[in-house]
């Protein structure tokens, strides 16, 4: 019978049933090896909560040994159950003050509200790794067609807009508008730029004599943001696009002259402004690239 009674206990050895079963049911204690193997903790373990006040031993004898009575198991079977649960250990040994059912139901429920925000969070972070997933099957999409202009099709995109400084423009320009840019979404929304970046040239100033008048750096927001937590969202809208990739930097307009050119001559209208979105920046330079490889997307009328 007593080996049947410890063979309920989880985590009992089977040769240690018949020492439980002998001596300790009958009220003598356990040393503190046995209590860990009955739990499946360490010695540290309880060494460590008997230091924090948390679990002590009933007893400590001569020798200095820890021992522990029948009656404390309900006690650490309680602490291994709330730690399972995700209760911190002060607030475990809070309940232990007064382990009554309002007790437990207060904390428990504290503890089921911390874990849904926790979800939450945990689901916000799996959107924005499956966001930039997307991102870079876009890369390798568009690498395979490197050079080659083609049309797409592209649902509702939003972008925000940060106009680029008077004067002339270069990488350090670049990225520092940048930088201005997210750290303004980082205040207004917490968003950041997992679906890309890049720049916006206006398409009225591409073949004057100040093609970057007008132009800025953009991010593409995060599909379901609140649009109207950020300040300059601009609609890229479902439609046809002429795409093309290059190697090249997203502030030189050059590009853009000769994709609009290219438009033009197969007889397409081009509707709006000229994105030229980053997709492989400086983190990607080697020996035979040193400028970055980018997508020139315009939406188009056939």
């Amino acid at each position: 019978l007593h080996v049947l009674i410890c063979s309920r206990v989880p985590g009992v050895p089977l040769g240690l049933c018949a020492v439980l079963g002998g001596d300790h049911v009958k009220g003598n204690a356990y040393s503190i090896s046995e209590m860990a193997a009955m739990f499946g903790l360490t010695r540290q373990t309880l060494i460590y909560y008997d230091r924090i006040g948390l679990f002590a031993p009933a007893h400590v004898n001569e020798e200095g040994y820890r021992l522990y009575e029948p009656t404390q198991i309900p006690f650490l079977r309680l602490i291994c159950l709330m730690r399972d649960l995700g209760l911190e250990l002060k607030e475990i040994k809070e309940v232990l003050r007064r382990p009554d059912p309002d007790s437990l139901v207060s904390c428990l429920a504290n503890q089921v509200e911390r874990l849904d925000g926790e979800i939450d969070r945990l689901r916000a972070k799996r959107d924005g790794a499956h966001e930039r997933l997307c991102f870079y099957e876009e890369v390798l999409y568009w690498k395979e067609r490197l050079g080659v202009p083609h049309l797409r099709h592209y649902p509702d995109r939003y972008v925000v807009f940060e106009q680029f400084d008077d004067g002339a423009i270069d990488r350090r320009v670049l990225h520092t508008t940048l930088m201005r840019l997210l750290a303004r979404m980082r205040d207004e929304g917490g968003a950041s730029p997992f679906r890309g970046w890049g720049a916006m040239l206006r398409y009225d100033e591409l073949e004057g004599d100040d093609p970057l008048a007008g132009a800025g750096t953009v991010v593409i927001l995060p599909a379901g943001v609140d649009l109207s937590a950020f300040s300059g969202v601009r609609l890229l809208p479902e439609g046809i696009y002429l795409c093309c990739s290059r190697w090249g930097m997203p502030y030189d307009p050059q590009g853009a002259r000769e994709f609009i050119g290219h438009a033009k001559s197969h007889g397409l209208r081009v509707l709006d402004d000229v994105c030229d979105l980053c997709l492989m920046d400086t983190v990607s330079y080697n020996e035979e690239h040193r400028v970055d490889f980018c997508c020139l997307q315009a939406p188009v009328a056939l």
